[in-house]
């Protein structure tokens, strides 16, 4: 298992400043391919449903809590906020870095709903769930 400050921050430095939602959205979909694919969880994430949609329990206090993630405000009508990862480059396994990397390319071409419903639809996501 990789930690989840190590995975947020491997993400946030190839993607730049991203919102949270897209974030857990990332983590959550590498999560389910690397469950497919290796028959284990990627992290110890405590995953949260709600209709539709979900959260990662514990991800705002994270980002919140650490100075190497820094939020930005969004601009209204233009933006919205998100985080940026200011540290440098966690160190992770190589394995774990081709799937979080197949997954940051995969989730760059959808849109917000397309993303939760790539994590949301999908049968693995049960297994996530806490």
């Amino acid at each position: 298992m990789i930690s989840a400050r190590d995975l947020l921050g491997f993400i946030l430095s190839r993607t730049g400043c991203l919102h949270p939602f897209r974030v857990s959205r990332i983590i959550a979909l590498a999560e389910i391919r690397w469950l497919n694919d290796r028959g284990s969880r990627l992290t110890s994430l405590v995953y949260r449903r709600g209709p539709g949609v979900f959260y990662i329990e514990g991800l705002k206090e994270m980002l919140e809590g650490d100075p190497c993630f820094v939020r930005r405000e969004g601009v209204p009508g233009v933006r919205t906020g998100c985080v940026e990862y200011v540290c440098g480059e966690p160190s992770i396994p190589e394995d774990v870095r081709q799937y979080i990397e197949g997954t940051i390319k995969e989730a760059v071409g959808l849109g917000d709903t397309e993303l939760n419903d790539r994590v949301v639809k999908n049968p693995l996501f049960a297994r996530l769930l806490s």
